[in-house]
């Protein structure tokens, strides 16, 4: 009698183990976003006091956008450095503070 639970127990890890593996998940690749608002960028707030100012900086945000709706990710995140750059100094000029 005790060998029938153990021979019980035994077929049904045996059973239990001939189970094929479901196959492994497919990586989803999600593509990038390309749908950017200006608003997503800033574009058309007031940056500075200057509104010539805001314009290039306008500008310079507007080239960002473009590029994240047309190119690849790591192009764009040179350019958007860049014009991060030029921003940051467009709005320490004492001529778009005042």
């Amino acid at each position: 009698m005790r060998l029938y639970p153990l021979l019980l127990i035994g077929v049904v890890l045996l059973v239990g183990g001939c189970k094929q593996k479901p196959p492994p998940d497919e990586p989803s690749h999600t593509l990038p976003r390309t749908d950017f608002s200006p608003e997503d960028f800033g574009i058309g707030r007031k940056h500075t006091k200057n509104a010539a100012c805001n314009r290039e900086i306008d500008q310079l945000l507007e080239q960002v956008r473009h590029c994240y709706a047309s190119r690849p990710t790591a192009e764009c995140e040179v350019l958007q450095r860049g014009n991060s750059d030029k921003i940051a100094r467009l709005k320490n000029t004492s001529h778009c503070n005042h």
